[in-house]
């Protein structure tokens, strides 16, 4: 049945087992989820106010025209108008999208282990086969992690999935090398999907992946400008991709609010947006330092220099959470992410900066007792 196919991320249910804890009136450190409660961002709260009155008419499935100018002038000037379009949906809502654009049910598709959970939750929903490759070796940049594409291990899937800088890795790779390791991909005439969602959310020196032919590339407002609920994403495809992206979101949600949508495109036009991703970047390299002097450094064998996330190997990941929980602190099980993160947890560090330094200091001491 269709309702079986319908499945949850599963880092919501660790959010509701934590809330349960704190309604108790106990204090849990919040590190299970991608949130971003500990950067306000002033200035897309008042354009926000600014169009909300008078703003509540549909918009274009595919986005609004200011919105998707905005879009491709901060994120994409480089691609010519008449190749590539921009559509604007939900960047969790965009991965669904994009696979059922160039798959058909029975498709193989090949996704990161560990990766982010609705690439397989998409693919199962979609009816698709699945195989995986190794995010840990795609960002060691291993020239041997697309070996056995095309061959009776893993048949030649239709798309595959690359997200970098990797959640729940929290690791930027180089660019320039992953593209390389594409390159074999693209003579099989296979779809590159690219999730860029913390692309512009690096604190090293680190290249972008490089343009490939024909490539579907999906970024998100919501996470760079730290505002998740407002859900706006946007991907840049061929004209056939982003009409039946259009399509589905005319199916489903119709549009994403017009308010919302205008508040963003004055948000991308003006200078603000330049500072505030600085500003995240700045305060995140801090958190970052601070988190990896303060955790055994045998479980933090990939040091994070991206997003918000960084990835600890800690033995039997389902046991060190129900401890850590039962220390009030709420991480997420690596297994979430795949088989290969079956002995690791990860960790969101984005939370209150009031709390931050409290709540990397419980986690630490928890990790302290669990060796034990």
């Amino acid at each position: 049945s269709w309702k079986n196919l319908i499945q949850p991320q599963p880092m919501f249910e660790v959010l509701s087992r934590a809330s349960e804890i704190e309604r108790t009136g106990s204090y849990v450190a919040r590190m299970e989820i991608g949130g971003t409660g500990g950067f306000e961002n002033p200035a897309i709260n008042a354009l926000l106010a600014k169009h909300s009155h008078g703003s509540h008419q549909y918009s274009p499935s595919g986005g609004e025209p200011l919105l998707i100018d905005a879009v491709r002038s901060s994120q994409w000037n480089e691609y010519g108008a008449n190749d590539y379009e921009v559509t604007i949906g939900p960047a969790n809502f965009l991965i669904t999208a994009a696979l059922a654009a160039v798959t058909s049910r029975g498709d193989w598709v090949l996704i990161p282990d560990p990766g982010f959970p609705t690439y397989k939750l998409a693919c199962d929903f979609l009816g698709l086969n699945i195989a995986y490759y190794s995010s840990f070796e795609l960002q060691n940049n291993s020239a041997e992690v697309f070996q056995n594409v095309g061959t009776l291990e893993v048949p030649t899937p239709k798309a595959v999935i690359v997200n970098n800088p990797s959640n729940p890795l929290g690791l930027a790779a180089d660019g320039e090398a992953i593209s390389q390791l594409l390159k074999k991909l693209e003579v099989l005439d296979i779809q590159i999907i690219l999730d860029e969602t913390y692309v512009n959310l690096v604190y090293s020196d680190v290249n972008p992946i490089v343009s490939t032919p024909n490539s579907i590339r999906i970024r998100t407002f919501s996470k760079e400008h730290c505002a998740p609920g407002l859900r706006i994403g946007y991907v840049l495809s061929n004209s056939d991709v982003s009409n039946t992206i259009k399509n589905l979101m005319s199916l489903t949600i119709s549009c994403v609010p017009r308010f919302i949508q205008l508040a963003v495109a004055d948000y991308l036009c003006s200078t603000v947006r330049l500072d505030f991703t600085e500003q995240v970047r700045d305060g995140m390299s801090r958190r970052f330092s601070f988190f990896k002097s303060a955790i055994p450094k045998h479980m933090l064998p990939i040091p994070p220099n991206s997003a918000f996330y960084a990835f600890l190997r800690i033995g039997n990941d389902k046991l060190a959470f129900e401890y850590l929980l039962s220390q009030q602190v709420s991480t997420c099980p690596g297994s979430q992410f795949g088989k290969n993160g079956s002995n690791w947890i990860r960790v969101s560090l984005a939370g209150l900066e009031s709390t931050f330094e409290k709540d990397v200091s419980m986690l630490s001491s928890a990790l302290s007792r669990w060796q034990l």
